[in-house]
């Protein structure tokens, strides 16, 4: 198993580990842009075989993780601490994308999407809180989402997810901090990364809608709407995260991408005129 600075060549940067880096996501390019400030690099995915893009190079200490399980949670930041010897940051950043009406989305679906970008992240959490209250240092990231601000229609049930995840890192963000530990929200807009494939084969399992036939081309689109032209790169909203991260005091709040400016004027904007607003868009 190749270490990053093995033999305690590593023991004096940064040790960073990031969930959900498969090759083409938000987390593959964070792991690159930490291992660039010269930061110990701890990348994680489901399938090793999913970040291949990583794989041999001595920057990156590559685990399997499935935050969805608490066993593999705790034994990914075990890991971690046995070979790095300690954990500074804690990207959390593993998440599935869902495009469905509310109405019609199966309950299973739901689940899923909760426990990946909800109980995935506080497994993570609560995994690495001990290690870090011990040292009283540390930092969290918890990777949310811009349409959190101002939900929409079709994606209902990932934007919920992704407002619960805001919510639990506000209450951290104040429990932790006389522990030392700072708790970061990075909430994206429309960001280029593989979440758009992902989410378009996700639609195609489970769009046998009822009620809802007559918005299929609306639907459609958005599965892909944070892929189209005028988003950001994955690489370009990792090195910024990145940069903030490192800082003595990382910001609370970072909000980057397209879309980021029309949805934060939606959530000061009066709900008639948020309503309205996504009626036309349903209709588009």
């Amino acid at each position: 198993m190749a270490v990053p600075g093995g033999d305690g060549e590593g023991r004096g940067r940064p040790v960073v580990l990031v969930t959900g880096c498969s090759e083409g996501g938000i987390g593959h390019a964070m792991a690159r842009a930490f291992a660039a400030e010269r930061c110990a690099v701890v990348a994680t995915a489901r399938s090793r075989a999913s970040m291949r893009g990583l794989e041999g190079d001595p920057r990156y200490l590559l685990l399997e993780l499935d935050v969805r399980s608490e066993e593999s949670a705790r034994r990914a930041v075990e890991d971690s601490l046995r070979e790095l010897g300690r954990v500074d940051v804690l990207v959390n950043n593993a998440g599935v994308h869902l495009v469905a009406p509310v109405a019609e989305v199966p309950m299973e679906s739901f689940h899923q999407v909760f426990d990946t970008n909800v109980y995935g992240t506080m497994r993570m959490i609560q995994a690495v809180i001990p290690h870090m209250m011990e040292r009283k240092e540390g930092t969290i990231v918890n990777v949310g989402s811009i349409t959190a601000l101002a939900p929409g229609p079709w994606a209902g049930a990932y934007s919920a997810s992704k407002a619960a995840l805001h919510a639990l890192s506000d209450t951290l963000r104040v429990e932790l901090r006389n522990f030392g530990i700072n708790v970061m929200i990075v909430a994206p807009g429309g960001t280029k990364s593989n979440i758009g494939s992902n989410s378009a084969d996700k639609y195609d399992q489970i769009n046998d809608w009822k009620y809802y036939k007559k918005y299929e081309k609306s639907l459609r689109a958005r599965t892909d709407i944070s892929q189209g032209a005028g988003c950001v790169t994955a690489e370009d909203l990792a090195k910024r995260v990145v940069k903030l991260v490192l800082k003595k005091n990382p910001p609370a709040w970072f909000a980057y991408g397209q879309f980021t400016a029309i949805l934060t004027i939606l959530y000061y904007a009066p709900l008639w005129f948020r309503d309205y607003f996504y009626r036309l868009v349903m209709k588009m």
